[in-house]
């Protein structure tokens, strides 16, 4: 906890002519406080131990020993907190839903929470209005180096008004969004797109950045799986595939899309329709129907797990993949296959363009509209302790520690004061990323940011978003953020207003319901015509259209009636 009287004591310190740090030190001993390189204090504890659920579907990688690696120890020495962390291989509904009905929980939960209608925000909200997540609203402010994770800009007005601070919270709140930029240097391009084994275009003669619809793709594909490609180890290949549970496939139908942050569009006639409802969503589902249909799309990749997927993109045997390019390079540097079988690293396809011919972009609003989160349930041993250790861990002196280690060890200053792997350490990470990065996890190096950073400030602070990125990027990776840059459209979202329905909670749990839209797409994909496929889509939309008496009408209405209300309203 920040204590600001210490101030006045400091500078009395200082004044005897003892030099800042070792005077803050000695004071930091006597109050049971520590002071860093930056002034910033904190409580100090007697060896709190916390743990944290990492509810990510796909694991965790941590140190094997997460109490005595050498960051662990030296956080504890300076704080007297270790986070400890657990992750799932399980849906992150489902084990949410399965943590709130049990009462058995962690201290610390690290969830998805994009806000809206999505599965996992819909049950941490539900778990906070039933008292089942401590009020931190009060609280987070006392920890400056977290307190801006609220900011506008840092997260949208949107997502402020709608889902941190959700109406039926009453004023409470219980939700700190975390991987959220604190900085305009520190937005994530998450790099986004299609990838291909480079061996595909080469042997077929085919130009990649020249295939920029879905439709050029999907002729593309056709060539590759008439051809038929092998993987490193001589067996058939599977033509495309995604990560965890189909994400995200729809990356191939991007040409069906527009640029655009909601899933509202504004009619010819003025009047506001909702995405869903048109045929444009339809022809770009039944176009996901033709990939499975005709053995291109894996009907495995919307049950299939992150590790399955790795396997299968780092062994070659998938020769289109899609997602975050950052997947298929580590993938295939995790097996070996990168540098083994160069020609057979993954290559962007595109970048494929929007429904307009304009090439697709990230686009995000003026602050994140959705993140990770962190929440408190009532289980947790210690509050303090724990946004302690978050406060600090997110301190230019913690996210140093958590990202580089240890000055004169793992990284050197650079003539800005600025650390930088050293040179050892870098030349073997250019060579074999994957085992650098385990040699320093295991010494608690790289896994703790994964998901505690709050508001990230790594690029401004240190002149880089990651350790090595000055000296090791990847080149493909880098170039590729280049040609599908980060677009911030500026304005406020119409699907902010969405929730002022009157019966919007009960409304959005049918209208809105993700696990319902994918029992439908689904079973589409799976028919065996395309006339049955769109029989079963049409379906879900009679569906939306009629439920409830035609509510969704209603609602509609509501949100054409809202447009007029205010004129920066953005699609």
């Amino acid at each position: 906890m920040k204590r600001k009287w210490l101030s006045v004591l400091l500078a009395g310190a200082m004044a005897l002519g003892t030099m800042a740090g070792a005077g803050s030190a000695v004071l930091a001993e006597e109050e049971n406080v520590y002071v860093d390189e930056d002034g910033n204090t904190y409580q100090k504890f007697d060896d709190v131990r916390l743990k944290m659920l990492v509810c990510w579907n796909g694991g965790f990688q941590t140190a094997e020993d997460q109490y005595n690696n050498d960051v662990a120890a030296a956080i504890r020495e300076k704080i007297g907190v270790t986070v400890e962390f657990e992750g799932i291989m399980t849906s992150e509904t489902e084990k949410l839903n399965m943590l709130f009905a049990s009462g058995d929980m962690p201290d610390m939960i690290n969830a998805p929470f994009w806000g809206g209608t999505s599965g996992e925000t819909g049950v941490i909200k539900k778990a906070g209005a039933e008292g089942m997540l401590i009020d931190i609203k009060d609280e987070v402010p006392k920890y400056p180096n977290i307190a801006d994770a609220y900011d506008i800009g840092v997260v949208s007005r949107k997502y402020l008004e709608n889902d941190l601070d959700d109406p039926m919270f009453e004023g409470a709140r219980y939700v700190l969004p975390t991987e959220v930029a604190g900085s305009l240097e520190d937005i994530t391009n998450w790099a986004y797109g299609v990838f291909v084994r480079a061996d595909v275009p080469e042997t077929l003669g085919v130009d990649v950045s020249q295939i920029t619809t879905s439709e050029q793709l999907y002729d593309f594909m056709k060539q590759a799986q008439e051809y038929g490609f092998k993987d490193v180890n001589g067996n058939d290949c599977i033509i495309a595939s995604t990560y965890h549970n189909g994400w995200r496939y729809g990356d191939y139908a991007r040409s069906f899309d527009s640029k655009k942050l909601t899933s509202y569009s504004l009619g010819e006639d003025g009047k506001i329709t909702y995405d869903t409802l048109s045929e444009n969503w339809v022809e770009k589902n039944l176009f996901i129907w033709k990939l499975v249909h005709e053995g291109i799309l894996d009907k495995e990749c919307f049950t299939t797990n992150d590790d399955l997927a790795k396997e299968k993109t780092g062994n070659g045997t998938v020769l289109f993949q899609c997602a975050q390019y950052s997947m298929s390079i580590d993938a295939t540097k995790q097996t070996g296959l990168y540098d083994s079988n160069p020609e057979m690293r993954y290559i962007p396809v595109g970048p494929l363009v929007y429904k307009d011919g304009e090439a697709a972009v990230q686009t995000q609003a003026e602050g994140r509209s959705g993140s990770p989160a962190i929440i408190f349930p009532v289980t947790c041993t210690n509050l303090d302790a724990a946004l302690t250790w978050l406060d600090y861990v997110n301190s230019k002196e913690g996210t140093k520690l958590i990202c580089y280690g240890f000055e004169g060890d793992t990284y050197e200053l650079n003539e800005e004061g600025q650390p930088r792997m050293n040179a050892e350490l870098t030349a073997r990470y250019i060579e074999d990323s994957d085992s650098v990065k385990k040699e320093l996890r295991e010494r608690g190096i790289g896994y703790m940011a994964g998901r505690s950073y709050v508001a990230k400030k790594n690029a401004l602070w240190f002149g880089e978003a990651n350790p090595f990125d000055s000296e090791g990027a990847n080149e493909y990776l880098e170039a590729y953020k280049k040609a599908r840059p980060v677009e911030i459209i500026p304005g406020y979202p119409i699907d902010a207003v969405a929730s002022g329905f009157e019966g919007y909670q009960e409304f959005s749990e049918w209208a809105f319901d993700g696990d319902r839209e994918s029992d439908y797409t689904e079973r589409a994909y799976f028919a065996e015509t395309e006339e049955e496929a769109r029989e079963i889509l049409e379906s879900y939309q009679e569906y939306l259209r009629t439920n409830d008496g035609g509510k969704m009408q209603e609602f509609l209405d509501y949100m054409t009636e809202q447009y007029a209300t205010r004129d920066d309203f953005v699609f």
